[in-house]
């Protein structure tokens, strides 16, 4: 017990920065890897559909997209547009194969 009570001030900040650093790295290292995990997240798909032959279309989310929005011509009657649903496409997972 009479070790503890002798250390050198020295010691005991050296102690100090030690633990500091270390729990620094620690967090730094956490946020590195969730900030990398959100980037994994897929992209943002709009779906359009013809009001005249049903034709399907399939295009990356826009800013100011919104379901219900009209105005784009169809590419396969001319008809009118319109946005029927926006959704996120997940990367997909590679499956694991049992053998």
């Amino acid at each position: 017990m009479s070790v503890l009570l002798e250390l050198d001030p020295l010691y005991i900040l050296l102690i100090a920065i030690i633990v500091f650093l270390s729990s620094y790295l620690l967090v730094s290292y956490l946020r590195e890897t969730s900030t990398q995990k959100k980037e994994e997240k897929g992209k943002i798909v709009t779906i359009k559909k013809c009001l005249n032959c049903n034709y399907v279309l399939n295009k990356p989310y826009d800013k100011g997209d919104y379901i219900g929005r009209r105005g784009e011509k169809c590419p396969k009657c001319g008809g009118e547009m319109m946005i029927t649903a926006i959704y996120l496409e997940t990367p997909s997972q590679p499956q694991a194969t049992i053998s």
